[in-house]
């Protein structure tokens, strides 16, 4: 019986994804939080730089988000030179209920544990795909992997808690690995205020 089991697990995971099945995880990932269209949220980040000048320090920002895919990170403490770079590294993070519009996406394996998705941009840019690990059962991203056309890369792993009845992330650990910049991010988020009225001013850059 325990080799019939392992048989039928090995044959199953052999079996092709199903574009139906893709499409219930991915409906199921736009339907969490779907009450909640914006919100902010307090940054601390821990970030130890690998290369020169090799220092390790912490930041603080403030986060924004507005739906449909309206990001900000905006830094307000830590030494300069590092809150710069850091801003404009901190990977852009697209709701899974964009997905379809901005990437062309594949189903790589799932388990009916974990799903795995890779995710090519439809418009050419600095990221050339996209790996994500997705919990099933949660319905939500676990981690990310983001491939960029220098050869560089980024990866991010993320923590969930239910914050005024919504799951949102609240821990985030990664790295970058670009070719003038490489180092290890652990983030907090916290202090999250939801639905508030942003005006699409926020995000200019």
């Amino acid at each position: 019986m325990r080799i019939f089991l392992i048989a039928a697990a090995l044959a199953a995971s052999l079996l092709p994804v199903t574009t139906s099945a893709q499409g219930d995880l991915l409906s199921r990932m736009s339907a969490v939080n779907a009450g909640l269209h914006s919100y902010t949220a307090t940054l601390h980040a821990h970030v130890v730089m690998q290369t020169f000048p090799f220092l390790q320090t912490d930041l603080q920002g403030t986060y924004y988000h507005k739906d449909p895919d309206l990001s900000k990170l905006e830094i307000t403490g830590g030494l300069p030179g590092i809150a710069q770079q850091f801003g404009k590294l901190y990977p852009r993070i697209e709701p899974p209920s964009r997905w379809k519009d901005v990437f062309n996406v594949t189903t790589l394996s799932d388990d009916g544990k974990t799903a795995h998705f890779k995710l090519v941009p439809k418009k050419a840019g600095n990221v050339t795909s996209i790996e994500a690990t997705v919990d099933d059962a949660a319905a939500t991203v676990a981690s990310m992997t983001w491939h960029y056309s220098n050869g560089g890369s980024a990866q991010m792993n993320e923590r969930y808690s239910m914050v005024k009845g919504y799951r949102v992330v609240t821990a985030q650990s990664g790295n970058v690995d670009e070719p003038s910049y490489k180092g290890t991010i652990t983030t907090t988020l916290t202090n999250y205020t939801m639905n508030p009225p942003l005006s699409d001013s926020v995000f200019a850059q």
